[in-house]
């Protein structure tokens, strides 16, 4: 039984999944490049740099992953305030990481945005799909 609804659960997001993934990456070159202008070349705090780049790129990945993944252009201001909300969790998180890697592991800072990119976006995947962008029709 568990392993029916893991191959279903599987089947039903590896293209969504797929999907989310390039968005992710088209948005890691926004928050990247943002974070990398305003960080290294304008000398401006990791942790204001990394508000600002995140929240543009929240922006992006919100208006192609309606559109391009969930095909879900509907009730666009509430889907985009529970959309921000995930993000602003995963700004505190990404955040919190940054303090952790630079500050006390001692990690380069382009690196530990790379990384603390990578680990909060696992969790907002299915926090999206299943609360941004989920249909009415709720099957368990």
């Amino acid at each position: 039984m568990a392993n029916k609804y893991f191959s279903k659960l599987i089947e039903s997001d590896f293209i969504p999944f797929v999907k989310y993934g390039i968005v992710g990456v088209l948005g890691l070159l926004v928050d990247m490049g943002v974070f990398y202008i305003m960080n290294k070349k304008l000398n401006i705090n990791y942790v204001f740099s990394n508000i600002i780049s995140s929240s543009l790129a929240v922006i992006h990945n919100f208006v192609l992953n309606s559109y391009f993944t969930f095909k879900m252009t509907d009730k666009k201001l509430n889907r985009f305030f529970r959309f921000y909300l995930i993000a602003l969790g995963g700004m505190v998180i990404s955040t919190g990481l940054l303090v952790l890697f630079i500050d006390i592991l001692g990690i380069e800072n382009m690196l530990a945005k790379f990384i603390s990119i990578l680990l909060v976006a696992f969790i907002q995947y299915f926090l999206n799909k299943n609360f941004t962008f989920r249909s009415k029709k709720i099957v368990l």
